[in-house]
């Protein structure tokens, strides 16, 4: 007859704690917005030029409540959208261009993107980005970034790695600081 009480307080318990796991199972299940599909006329937010004029890795920012996406002519740029506190902090998704996809790093496939928190990038290589500053690749295998910094210079970090200085400090004004 004692097991009745302790099957009910099970079920009872059971029943309780049902939505709760529901609940955290639909948060991790929720997936980003899908890159957007590049077009002739995207334009990028800090330069205002056509992203088409640029070779090297592009950045796209899906802002939450907003339809369109934020372009940016490098990954430079994505990552200094990112960090600078005047813009909108709602951010749906942040895509980068993958350059693990691509035969040429300065001319990579605009259809394929990772998302830039998941990505490798490398930083500090010999090559330049669209607009002639030193520019983060992106990659979302770790081994094609290792294979590019080993051939190109640099280092290989994760989005989370990378320090405001390493992005927001124009490379001139940290030469001229060493120098002095």
């Amino acid at each position: 007859m004692r097991t009745l009480p302790i099957l009910r307080t099970a079920l009872l318990a059971a029943a309780l704690l049902a939505p709760l796991a529901a609940c955290k199972q639909e948060k991790a299940e929720v997936a980003p917005p899908p890159p957007a599909i590049l077009t002739a006329d995207a334009i990028g937010h800090y330069c205002g030029m056509n992203l088409a004029d640029h070779s090297g890795p592009k950045g796209q920012i899906l802002v939450k409540g907003q339809e369109r996406p934020i372009w940016l002519s490098s990954v430079r740029d994505t990552f200094a959208f990112t960090m600078l506190p005047e813009e909108p902090k709602e951010i749906g998704a942040i895509y980068v261009t993958d350059v693990a996809k691509a035969k040429d790093p300065a001319a990579p496939d605009m259809t394929a993107w990772v998302e830039a928190r998941k990505a490798w990038y490398v930083l500090g290589s010999r090559l330049r980005g669209g607009m002639g500053e030193t520019e983060p690749y992106p990659f979302s295998d770790k081994a094609a970034a290792e294979r590019f910094a080993a051939a190109n210079g640099g280092t290989v970090l994760r989005f989370a790695d990378v320090h405001e200085d390493q992005i927001l400090t124009p490379p001139a004004a940290t030469m001229a600081e060493g120098e002095q």
